[in-house]
């Protein structure tokens, strides 16, 4: 790789220098939060098949190579032995643009989103090459002070059709992989990744991989006990729900009524709800009454903690931490799959869990974390709370348009459904900013809208995340590792094995293709 180096004449290095300095003090910059990725470049995961790797590099497709993201570049900082990009690229090889084009500037950091700059750009270039004549992905690569040309030889799979949910050629291939590479590599997931391999198995209409998915699903035919979180009883009575609807096997179904049962004990209910003391506003200077406080707490009623709230101020991570958005509408989703399935509560937990919901969801349609609708370093008029006008956290509206879609007897089940795909289409750029697993965030913010009947968002999110697809493909194109999404809502890396996670999320998305789920948008009534 040669090239002649060009000379810039020192007037001419003055003038270009004053012009970077006056465009850096006009504005801010947003492209690079943190150069370091919080010290994760160096900070390997320990489990699967990257942990060979020396740290959370953004792994650069189906090359084998993966890197550091700097603001129009990657560095690449490991290659896989026997992949397209070993003996062509090198450590510490620049790779700054794709078959002709250099990379754009890299977007995403405190207040842009987005995956625009070398993720997006490689990615599109990748697709372009897999649907070429030769597969051939050309890199532009600076390597000792030297410009050249680094030619990969890439699989010549096709490009992606006009959705992810559209049965393509391509995804046709590449789902058919993935089935294959989660069976030969079972287990290494939590009660997330356990419930997305599940219902990716279940929504195939081969024998063979479907009979995986049905002992995936027996496998957890085993009820919890009353200290389970709430997130893993969400997750498990959706898997169990969507097995029984789809087999018509009933030995679940005790399995599931005692998960529901466990998600009633897990939910938050007034009156007389504990989670802040007194004492501990009048420390910050807040001018409250115990009356006022008891009121706003009580606004929690309904909503569910990561574990079982039991009316005691506890540590983090316990009932105490508060209520959120996510597990109650995982909650929402299990207890609405066990009705389908027969199974009745005489409770009010279902429409209590849906008015906490709806207390954390603003005109606009963004959904809250938790209960900051009521309580945010002191007591919040909920109503004025619900008047924000502006719009985020698609994933979560992701998930709440599939609660809705599995309620079309409530009477504000399509206005709602159309609210979110709306908070939808006016900031997916945000989908892989989920709360400490950007995966989730992705998985179902994208769930949501391809089992929506919008054809028009399905297109314009899928054509965007593309690219994030091809970028999270590793080597062989039969396994997914996850992007770093250079916030700190993306310690998924480290939890458990990354492939395996990444991977069976990635063919839940891709079962859309051909659903055969409820949650998929199958049987919907509205």
């Amino acid at each position: 790789m040669r090239c002649p180096q060009k000379t810039l004449k020192p007037t001419r290095m003055i003038v270009i220098l004053v012009t970077l300095i006056s465009i850096l003090h006009a504005s801010p910059l947003y492209a690079i939060r943190d150069e370091t990725n919080q010290g994760r470049w160096e900070k390997p995961c320990q489990n699967g098949p990257d942990a060979v790797v020396p740290g959370f590099l953004v792994n650069m497709g189906p090359t084998g190579a993966r890197g550091i993201l700097k603001a129009r570049s990657f560095i690449v900082k490991f290659i896989f032995p026997n992949t397209p990009a070993s003996n062509k690229l090198q450590i510490d090889d620049e790779v700054y643009g794709a078959n002709g084009k250099a990379f754009s500037e890299h977007t995403f950091g405190r207040k842009v989103h987005g995956i625009e700059g070398p993720i997006m750009d490689m990615g599109l270039a990748i697709e372009e090459s897999e649907g070429s004549d030769d597969g051939v992905l050309s890199l532009m690569v600076r390597r000792g002070g030297q410009e050249g040309e680094v030619k990969i030889q890439l699989e010549k799979l096709g490009r992606f059709g006009e959705t992810l949910s559209e049965n393509c050629p391509k995804i046709q291939t590449l789902r058919a992989r993935a089935y294959d590479y989660l069976a030969k590599h079972p287990g290494g997931v939590d009660s997330q990744g356990r419930c997305v391999e599940t219902l990716a198995f279940l929504s195939s209409d081969d024998p063979r991989v479907f009979a995986v998915g049905k002992r995936l699903a027996q496998a957890w035919n085993k009820p919890y006990d009353d200290k389970t979180w709430s997130w893993h009883l969400g997750f498990q009575g959706i898997a169990l729900g969507e097995y029984t609807l789809l087999t018509g096997d009933k030995s679940a179904l005790r399995t599931l009524q005692s998960t529901m049962d466990l998600l009633r004990n897990c939910q938050w209910k007034a009156p007389n709800i504990i989670c802040y003391k007194l004492e501990d506003f009048i420390k910050k200077n807040i001018d409250v009454d115990q009356q006022t406080l008891q009121k706003h707490m009580d606004l929690y009623d309904g909503g569910f903690g990561h574990a079982p709230y039991t009316s005691v101020i506890v540590p983090r991570g316990g009932g105490g931490y508060g209520p959120m958005q996510w597990p109650t509408l995982l909650a929402i989703d299990a207890w609405q799959l066990g009705k389908l399935c027969g199974l009745r509560e005489n409770h009010t937990g279902l429409d209590d869990a849906f008015k906490f919901v709806e207390h954390g969801t603003t005109v606009s349609g963004h959904v809250a974390y938790g209960g900051e609708f009521t309580l945010n370093n002191g007591p919040v008029d909920p109503d004025r709370w619900k008047t924000n006008t502006g719009n985020s956290y698609s994933h979560k509206s992701g998930l709440a348009y599939l609660s809705y879609m599995l309620s079309p007897d409530r009477p504000d089940s399509a206005q709602m459904m159309r609210l979110h795909l709306s908070n939808i289409a006016a900031c997916y750029r945000d989908m892989p900013d989920g709360h400490a697993d950007a995966m989730m965030g992705l998985t179902w913010g994208l769930a949501g809208v391809l089992a929506s009947d919008d054809e028009a968002l399905k297109k314009e999110v899928s054509r965007y995340y593309i690219a994030w697809f091809n970028m999270a493909r590793c080597a062989g194109s039969d396994s997914y590792v996850i992007l770093p999404g250079r916030d700190y809502a993306d310690l998924a890396y480290y939890r458990e094995n990354i492939r395996n996670y990444t991977t069976a999320s990635v063919a839940f998305i891709y079962s859309f293709a051909t659903p055969r789920l409820r949650i998929q948008g199958v049987g919907r009534r509205m």
